[in-house]
C-alpha cells in the first residue's frame, strides 16, 4: 500500500502546527511557508493522477480500514483530478497572495498571522479531502471541515458587520449540510453501507428503493447541495459573506470551495440516484435558469466590486446546475468544466480586486475609480481575460464549458421533445448577455476613462499578486486553446451516469 494520497490530506493538518510556529518567527511571511505546504498536495494528486491513468479503472485509489462504517477511502479520477489540480493550485498561489493583503489586515501581531495561516491550512485539508472522499460519511466529514474554518476567517478578518455575516454564513451552510446528511443515512440504510461502490452497487437495481423515497432522498440531498451552490432562494448567506470576507478567502470561496457542491451532485447524487435526479431535472433546469438571471441582473446594479462578483458568483453557479439538469454527457461534462473555468476567472478577478484595494487604500466603489490600467498593466490584462472567460468568450476555457453546458441544452430538449427544454435552453444562452455586460462595464469603470485625484499615485501590485494573476492567465488561456484533456475525463464520467 502506497501513502501518496493520505499525504494530501496529513500534510495540510501537519501544517496547522507548522505555519503558527513559523509565524511567531516570520509574521506575514509565514505565508510562504504555507504556499509551500501547499504544493505536497498538488504533487500528490499529480502523480496519483499519472499513476492512474495507466490503470484500466482510470483510477488511483488508497483504501483504509474505517470500523464500523467501513473504509477510509481517497481516489483520483477521471471526476476529481481536475477538480484536485485547480483546488490545489488555488490554494497555492492563494496563500502568496495573502502575504501582501492580510499585511495590511493584521499588522504586526505574530498570533494572528499563526491563526489565520492555521485556519488557513485546515481549510485545504476541508476541500481537498471532500473531493478525495470514497465513503459518504468520510465525505461529510471533510465537507464540514471546509465550514468551520472559513467561518472565523470570515469573523475573525472580513469588513463589515462581519459576526453577523459569518454567523450567517455558518447557520445557511451548516443547515444545508444537515439535510445532506439525512440523505446519506438514508442511502447508507438502505444499501447496508456508506462505501459509495458498494452503494451503486447495491442501489443499482431501482427497484430496490421505491420511487417515492428515491425521490425524497434525492431531493434532500440537492436541498443540501443546492445551498452550498448558492442556488437562488437559498442564496442569502453569499453576497455578504463573499463581499465582507477578507479578499483572499473571498476568493477560495468563490474559486474553490462553493463549486464543490456541483461536484459532488455528480459525485454522489447522479451517480447513485440517476434515474431520481433525471425525473427532477426539469424543476432543476428552471431553477438554474432563475438564479442565472437573478445573479447577473443583481451584479449589474451594484457599485461595490465585491458584491459584483459575489452575483456573479451566483450566477456562474446556476450555470454548473444548468448543465447537471439536461442530464447528458454534453451537460455534465460542460458544467464540470466550468467549475475549472469559473474557478480561473473568479480566481483572477478576486485577486485582481485584491491588488486594487491594497494599492487603492481599500477602495470597492467602482464609480471611484478609473484610468487604472496605464497604472496596473498586469492587473488590468488579466482581470480582462478572467472577465473574457465568464462571457464565455473564444480562446478562453469559459467558451468550451459554456458551449458544452448549452449544447446539453439543447440535446435534452431534442431528446424530450418539450417545448419548456426548448424555451430553458434559448434562454439560458440569453442569460450569458447579461454576463458580459457586468463584465464589461466593470471593466470599463475601473481600468478605462480618465484618472482621477483619487487614482494618481496608485501602482502596480507585488510580485505575490501578479505572479498569481499571470498563472491563473496562462491557465485560462490555454485550457481555452487545448481544452480536450480535461474535457474527455468529464465526458466519459457523463457518458457513464447517462448510459450514452
Amino acid at each position: 500500500m502506497t501513502f501518496l494520497l493520505i499525504g494530501a490530506i496529513v500534510v495540510p493538518l501537519i501544517g496547522v502546527p507548522v505555519v503558527y510556529g513559523f509565524s511567531l518567527l516570520l509574521k506575514d511571511r509565514a505565508g510562504y511557508v504555507a504556499s509551500l505546504l501547499s504544493l505536497v498536495p498538488l504533487a500528490a494528486v499529480l502523480i496519483a493522477g499519472v499513476e492512474g491513468s495507466s490503470s484500466p479503472q482510470r483510477s488511483y485509489n488508497e483504501l483504509y480500514s474505517w470500523s464500523p462504517i467501513g473504509t477510509f477511502g481517497l481516489r483520483v479520477d477521471n471526476l476529481s483530478l481536475p477538480i484536485l489540480l485547480i483546488i490545489s493550485l488555488l490554494v497555492t498561489l492563494i496563500a502568496l497572495f495573502s502575504v501582501p493583503y492580510m499585511r495590511q489586515r493584521i499588522g504586526d501581531d505574530p498570533g494572528r498571522y499563526g491563526l489565520y495561516y492555521s485556519l488557513y491550512m485546515l481549510y485545504s485539508l476541508g476541500m481537498i479531502g471532500t473531493v478525495l472522499a470514497t465513503n459518504l460519511i468520510e465525505f461529510y466529514l471533510f465537507f464540514e471541515i471546509m465550514l468551520v474554518p472559513s467561518f472565523f476567517l470570515i469573523a475573525e478578518w472580513g469588513y463589515g458587520e462581519r459576526d453577523k455575516i459569518s454567523l450567517t454564513y455558518f447557520i445557511w451552510t451548516h443547515v444545508g449540510a444537515l439535510v445532506l446528511l439525512v440523505g446519506i443515512l438514508v442511502t447508507g440504510f438502505l444499501a447496508g453501507t456508506t462505501d459509495m461502490d458498494s452503494v451503486v452497487n447495491n442501489l443499482a437495481n431501482p427497484s430496490t428503493v421505491p420511487s417515492l423515497v428515491r425521490l425524497g432522498v434525492v431531493g434532500a440531498m440537492c436541498f443540501g447541495l443546492f445551498v452550498k451552490i448558492a442556488q437562488f432562494g437559498l442564496h442569502a448567506w453569499l453576497p455578504s459573506a463573499y463581499a465582507e470576507a477578507p479578499t483572499p478567502i473571498s476568493a477560495l470561496l468563490s474559486a474553490a470551495m462553493t463549486g464543490i457542491g456541483g461536484y459532488a451532485i455528480v459525485r454522489i447524487v447522479m451517480t447513485i440516484y440517476p434515474s431520481g435526479f433525471q425525473a427532477l431535472s426539469a424543476i432543476f433546469a428552471g431553477w438554474a435558469l432563475v438564479t442565472m438571471f437573478y445573479g447577473s441582473a443583481m451584479a449589474l446594479v451594484q457599485d461595490d466590486i465585491k458584491k459584483l462578483l459575489a452575483y456573479s458568483s451566483m450566477s456562474q453557479m446556476g450555470y454548473i446546475l444548468f448543465g447537471l439538469a439536461t442530464f447528458t454527457s454534453f451537460g455534465i461534462s460542460g458544467s464540470m468544466f466550468q467549475y475549472i473555468s469559473n474557478a480561473t476567472a473568479k480566481g483572477i478577478l478576486f485577486i485582481a480586486v485584491g491588488a486594487i484595494m491594497l494599492q487603492f487604500r481599500g477602495e470597492r466603489s467602482m464609480s471611484k475609480m478609473g484610468g487604472l490600467a496605464g497604472k496596473m498593466p498586469i492587473t488590468a490584462s488579466a482581470a480582462f481575460i478572467g472577465s473574457l472567460a465568464l462571457m464565455g468568450f473564444p480562446s478562453t476555457n469559459g467558451f468550451f464549458s459554456e458551449f458544452l453546458l448549452f449544447q446539453g441544452g439543447f440535446v435534452r430538449a431534442t431528446i424530450a421533445f418539450s417545448d419548456y427544454r426548448v424555451i430553458v435552453a434559448i434562454l439560458g444562452v440569453v442569460a450569458t448577455a447579461f454576463t458580459a455586460g457586468y463584465s464589461l462595464l466593470a471593466l470599463r469603470k475601473i481600468f478605462f476613462g480618465p484618472s482621477n485625484g483619487d487614482t494618481a499615485n496608485v501602482k502596480e501590485a507585488p510580485w505575490t499578486i501578479t505572479v498569481p494573476l499571470i498563472v491563473l492567465s496562462i491557465i485560462t488561456v490555454v485550457l481555452g486553446i487545448y481544452p480536450g484533456p480535461i474535457i474527455s475525463r468529464f465526458a466519459a464520467i457523463g457518458k457513464a451516469i447517462v448510459g450514452a
